[in-house]
C-alpha cells in the first residue's frame, strides 16, 4: 500500500478515499477496512470513501438502531437560514478576518436544533464535513463550502466561528447576508425502518451498528434490498425506488407525481407477474 495525501492505495482493487482536511483529523496506520465490523472508537474521518471492486462505502456514526435490510438516512433539517451575526475580529488562523474576501472563516448563528444534542451545544468539529451556504438570500450570489472544523460551542445555540474549504470570494456583511448550513450527512445516522417519507436514504448499511458505533454504508454497486413481493414483475420495469421506511419497490408500483428517490436499477432477471429478488445495482455515491 502507498499512501498518496488524501488516498491510501491498496492492490486488488481497494483503496480508500479521505475527505479533505476535515476537522483536523488526521489518523495514522490507516488501513483498508472491514466492513462487517463495528468500533465505538473513530478510526477514518466520517464520510471516507471506500471503493472495493465496483462496490463503495462511506464511513458513518450510527445515531440509533442501524440494520442493513433497511436504506440509512439522516433525520435533521438544516440549522436555520438566517442573516450573518457580528463577524469575529479576532485573526484567524489563515490571517484574516472572518467574513472577508480572500478568508476561508465565517461567522454563523447556531440554531437550538443542531448537533446531537439537538439543542445547539456543539462539540468541538461536530459539524466538520458538513456544508454551507453563504449569500443564498435575494439578490445575493451564493458560496458553497464544506466545513472543515470549528471550536466547541457551549451555549445552546448562537455565534461560531468555522472554517471552510475555500476562500471567500465575495464579503459577508452582517445582517444582510443569509447563512444557511447542513451537518455531515455522514454523521447521526439511522437505519431502523422508521425514516418516513420526508428523508433522503444514503445506502445501505453494510452491517448491524447501534447508537455510538461507527461503521460504513454501502453507497453503489451490487447490494441486495428488503422489497414488496412485486419488484420488477412488469416488462422492462428495472429500475427501484426507495418507500418511506426504506425498503424499495420498483418504480413501476409507485406513482410518479408523487415523487420517490431512485435506488439504483434491478440486475436480476425477474418476469411477468414474477418477482426478483432483488440484487440491486445500488446507484446512490459512486
Amino acid at each position: 500500500m502507498t499512501e498518496q495525501k488524501q488516498s491510501l492505495v491498496a492492490v486488488g482493487g481497494k483503496y480508500i478515499q479521505l475527505p479533505p482536511e476535515v476537522g483536523g483529523q488526521e489518523y495514522a496506520n490507516l488501513s483498508i477496512p472491514n466492513t462487517l465490523a463495528t468500533s465505538t472508537v473513530q478510526e477514518y474521518p466520517l464520510g471516507t470513501r471506500f471503493v472495493c471492486g465496483d462496490r463503495t462505502y462511506r464511513y458513518c456514526y450510527a445515531s440509533g438502531d442501524c440494520d442493513p435490510e433497511w436504506g440509512a438516512y439522516k433525520a435533521k433539517k438544516t440549522n436555520t437560514v438566517a442573516v450573518a451575526p457580528t463577524q469575529a475580529t479576532a485573526t484567524q488562523a489563515d490571517g484574516t478576518i472572518a467574513g472577508a474576501v480572500g478568508s476561508r472563516y465565517v461567522t454563523v448563528t447556531i440554531d437550538t436544533e443542531i448537533g446531537v444534542l439537538t439543542t445547539g451545544v456543539l462539540s468541538k468539529n461536530e459539524l466538520a464535513g458538513g456544508y454551507i451556504v453563504v449569500g443564498n438570500g435575494s439578490s445575493q450570489h451564493p458560496q458553497m463550502r464544506l466545513i472543515v472544523s470549528h471550536p466547541a460551542l457551549t451555549s445552546t445555540g448562537g455565534s461560531l466561528t468555522l472554517e471552510m474549504d475555500m476562500p471567500l470570494i465575495s464579503a459577508v456583511a452582517a445582517a444582510t447576508t443569509t447563512i444557511e448550513l447542513m451537518e455531515c450527512p455522514f454523521y447521526c445516522i439511522l437505519a431502523d425502518g422508521s425514516g418516513g417519507d420526508y428523508v433522503t436514504y444514503i445506502g445501505i448499511p453494510a452491517c448491524e451498528a447501534s447508537s455510538g458505533e461507527y461503521f460504513w454504508v454501502q453507497t453503489w454497486g451490487v447490494c441486495w434490498i428488503t422489497s414488496n413481493s412485486n419488484t420488477c414483475d412488469s416488462a422492462r420495469d428495472r429500475t427501484i425506488v426507495f418507500v418511506g421506511n426504506g425498503s424499495v419497490e420498483s418504480s413501476n408500483d409507485e406513482t410518479l407525481e408523487s415523487g420517490f428517490q431512485i435506488a439504483g436499477v434491478a440486475l436480476d432477471m425477474s418476469g411477468s407477474a414474477a418477482s426478483n429478488a432483488p440484487m440491486v445495482y445500488l446507484q446512490i455515491m459512486p
